[in-house]
């Protein structure tokens, strides 16, 4: 009886599983996104640091202000925002 018990739970389990919750992996920080969700927050990231110069700044600072010891690396990291994400006017 309860390896019947068991069997039934399993397959209850199994049941529940489907190709929705599949795609809703999960991270240390919470659930994963999807490839198409991620696509979208990327495009939006990069159309803020195009066309809002405050967001831009802030970016800069975040992601260029501690490269402190080689100085021409953190002008890499400064041009690299006007290479790759430049100002739509």
């Amino acid at each position: 009886m309860t390896k019947l018990l068991g069997a039934a739970a399993v397959v209850g389990l199994l049941a529940a599983y489907s190709p929705a919750h599949a795609q809703m992996a999960f991270h240390y920080n919470g659930p994963a996104e999807t490839p198409a969700q991620n696509q979208i927050r990327a495009a939006h990231y990069e159309r803020l640091l195009q066309t809002d110069m405050g967001f831009r700044a802030y970016r800069k600072r975040k992601e260029c202000g501690p490269i402190n010891f080689i100085y021409s690396l953190k002008q890499d990291c400064l041009a690299s925002f006007d290479q790759f994400e430049p100002i739509l006017r």
